[in-house]
């Protein structure tokens, strides 16, 4: 992910994400910075990095999973500076490798198809990134959600969209990645969708239905009543001593918390979920203009439920 932010600032949002590990590249000024970032169950070695990109192999925990390569990459910003990424990109091909899997923001479509605006994009531009994909062995994964990665968010005819944003895979990574599926998410503080690339081998690893878990909200504190509404349902709850007491005390106590909370701030998760779905739905139909008043109104709604989630 491009960042725009020093790496020291980066590696500082580790532990408030929930990530084990970080890496990452600075920014110069407000333009660029790489941060790279992995959870506990893998192993992650940095081979490589530049203000352009950063490439590492990556590891199951498992011990039983072979390693492959990913490459986070950020395309130069300036067209005429473009050829510059794709050397590189071909430079990075040669580096011996198996399976590979390169995302990031190109800064540049594949077609014309991805591009929209009043202006066409140039073709030159295009063919030269496709060259280069087609010299690395590197595949388009494709996508769901809207049509493009990249809004300049301006009314009218001065409305700009693209795909900029996109993940490559060689066929060894398909192959043993064969059910890899590729999401555009809408963001509300970016001009850039979030590129989601979720990895399954088999299509049996997706999530299963279980049991409803309790979700403690933070947000919950901030009302009025909250304060009243622990004690009292503590002091229900607790009929016994002991152990048992406690457990009952508790299993009320979230009961009550999980209706109250649902009634009050309603169900977070779900309201982020239907906003974000009613965003892209909108983001999608709004392709030769720039953002509906209507538009505007699910961003607000949208970030305002972000907020109360962090809290």
């Amino acid at each position: 992910m491009e960042t725009k932010i020093s790496a020291e600032r980066v590696e500082d949002l580790r532990i408030p994400l929930g990530y084990a590990g970080c890496f990452a590249v600075n920014s110069d000024g407000l333009s660029g910075g790489l941060g790279l970032f992995w959870s506990r169950d893998y192993e992650v070695d940095v081979k490589s990095y530049s203000i352009g990109h950063i490439d590492a192999m990556v590891r199951k925990k498992d011990h039983f999973s072979p390693e492959w390569r990913f490459t986070g990459f950020y395309g130069a910003p300036r067209a005429e500076n473009r050829y510059h990424s794709w050397r590189f990109l071909r430079t990075l091909f040669g580096v011996p490798h198996s399976a590979w899997l390169c995302m990031g923001d190109f800064n540049e479509t594949l077609y014309a198809s991805e591009h929209f605006s009043r202006a066409a994009r140039p073709e030159w531009q295009m063919r030269n990134f496709r060259d280069a994909v087609d010299d690395c062995q590197l595949q388009d994964l494709g996508w769901s959600g809207t049509a493009y990665t990249w809004d300049n968010r301006q009314a009218g005819d001065a409305n700009v969209k693209a795909r900029l944003d996109r993940a490559l895979a060689n066929s060894e990574f398909l192959i043993r990645f064969e059910h890899t599926r590729v999401r555009h998410i809408v963001a509300t503080e970016s001009d850039h969708c979030f590129v989601l690339v979720e990895l399954r081998e088999r299509l049996s690893e997706q999530r299963t239905s279980g049991a409803k878990l309790f979700r403690y909200e933070n947000v919950w504190q901030t009302h009025a009543d909250y304060d009243k509404l622990v004690k009292d349902s503590w002091e229900k709850g607790a009929g016994q001593r002991g152990l048992v007491g406690v457990v009952d005390a508790l299993q009320n106590l979230q009961a009550k918390l999980s209706s109250w909370g649902a009634e009050e701030f309603g169900c977070l998760p779900r309201t982020v979920k239907k906003l974000r779905q009613k965003l892209n739905s909108l983001r999608a139909k709004s392709v030769g203009r720039g953002p509906s008043e209507e538009e505007k109104a699910v961003v607000k709604k949208l970030r305002r439920a972000l907020h109360q989630e962090e809290i």
